[in-house]
């Protein structure tokens, strides 16, 4: 009897009932969790719970370091006669701008992205790296937090640009912090799906009934601060209502109370 074949012909049959059974495990899998997302759906229209076509297709990211930019005035005094020109700069504690216009710049209360564009493409160092967050009439400012390859950095004080209105509507100053160095860590980690932070808002009472979920995107927040840096972790940013900011860690799934007046600027 030739038992190097039958071990062989062992071996392959081995193989493929191991490639037969976990094909069986992916489908049963995949089935499961098809159905348990159509229950979920059936629960959100129940409670009358709506929301727009979600992102697709991210299902890994990595963790993000970075430093603070500090500011130096021989660097910005390069600039001063072309992107700082009509501005009186100040440095803070090195890592922040303090400016003052020498001219108001006047806008409107409506399409305020689209108005300062053209200001921090022409105006503010690097620019281009902000994107626009939020207008607060109670404190009279604007604000734009950093992004990185299309996602913000959300309520990060490291990254932020801050413009200051006065009563006639016109930007009068703004203050600004940058962060600089940006290294995605080597290892590539799972991300819950857009569908699985709905739900975990959903689970823990954060959309009550008749919520109408309007952007759902994903971005960084700070998830440790060391000495002179932080590690960004991907977060996705649920809006409910138009006005509502909900995060959720995509990494760990948990709910994030986002305050950045609790955070702290790193020097």
């Amino acid at each position: 009897m030739d038992w190097s074949r039958i071990k062989t012909i062992f071996i392959v049959t081995f193989l493929i009932l191991n490639i037969y059974l976990l094909n069986e495990f992916y489908k049963t899998y995949d089935k499961l969790d098809f159905m348990s997302e159509t229950s979920f759906e059936n629960k959100l229209k129940t409670e009358e719970i709506e929301y727009k076509e979600l992102p697709k297709n991210i299902k890994r990211d990595k963790y993000v370091s970075a430093t603070p930019k500090k500011f130096a005035k021989d660097e910005l005094g390069k600039i001063a006669d072309t992107t700082l020109t009509g501005q009186s700069i100040t440095i803070k504690n090195e890592t922040m701008i303090e400016a003052i216009l020498d001219e108001p710049y006047p806008i409107n209360q409506e399409n305020v992205a689209e108005q300062l564009g053209p200001f921090l493409q022409n105006n503010i160092y690097k620019g281009d790296q902000y994107k626009f967050w939020k207008v607060n009439e109670t404190e009279q400012t604007i604000t734009y937090y950093q992004q990185i390859e299309g996602k913000q950095l959300y309520k990060n004080l490291n990254g932020e640009l801050t413009f200051y209105v006065n009563e006639e509507q016109e930007i009068i100053g703004y203050k600004q912090t940058l962060l600089e160095n940006f290294e995605e860590f080597s290892e590539d980690v799972n991300v819950y799906q857009p569908i699985d932070a709905i739900e975990t808002l959903y689970e823990n009472g954060e959309l009550p009934f008749g919520s109408k979920i309007t952007k759902v995107e994903l971005g960084y927040y700070t998830l440790v601060h060391l000495t002179s840096s932080q590690v960004l972790t991907p977060v996705w940013r649920v809006v409910v209502n138009g006005e509502e900011d909900l995060f959720v860690n995509a990494v760990e799934g948990q709910i994030i109370q986002l305050n950045n007046e609790e955070k702290k600027i790193v020097e």
